[in-house]
C-alpha cells in the first residue's frame, strides 16, 4: 500500500492506494502515530484508490478514530478521522462491519477537509 500525505493548516490528508492487509496496516499505523505525536488530530483518509481492506486495516482505522476523538483541541472541537471517496467495494466492508455508522464519510476530499 502506498500512502501520500498532504499537510494543510488544520487538517492532514492521507491518500491510500493499493491493499491494506496485515503486512501494510502497520505502515499506516506508524504514519498516524507520527501525526498524533505532532499534535495533529484532524485527519482525512482518501480511500479512492484503495482496492482491499482486511481486518488489521480496519483495526488501525478504528483505533485512530478513537485516539483522535479522545483528544480535545479546543473547548468545542476535538480531533477526528474522516473518510473521503469510499469505493463501493470498501463500502461493502464498512457496511458489513458497522464502520459506515462510525465514521463521517464524504464523497470528495474537498468537502471532507472542509468539514473540520
Amino acid at each position: 500500500m502506498d500512502i501520500s500525505h498532504k499537510k494543510f493548516n488544520r487538517v492532514d490528508l492521507l491518500t491510500l492506494e493499493g491493499r491494506m492487509d496485515a503486512a501494510s496496516a502497520p505502515h499506516l499505523k506508524q504514519q498516524l502515530d507520527a501525526l498524533f505525536e505532532q499534535g495533529r488530530y484532524r485527519i482525512v483518509l482518501d480511500l479512492a484508490a484503495l482496492d482491499y481492506i482486511a481486518s488489521p486495516g480496519l483495526r488501525v482505522l478504528i483505533e485512530a478514530r478513537k485516539r483522535a476523538r479522545d483528544r480535545k483541541l479546543t473547548d468545542l472541537e476535538g480531533g477526528d478521522v474522516r473518510i473521503a471517496n469510499l469505493p463501493p467495494r470498501i463500502k461493502e466492508v464498512f457496511d458489513l462491519t458497522g464502520f459506515t455508522s462510525l465514521f463521517e464519510i464524504y464523497n470528495d476530499t474537498l468537502t471532507a477537509v472542509g468539514s473540520f
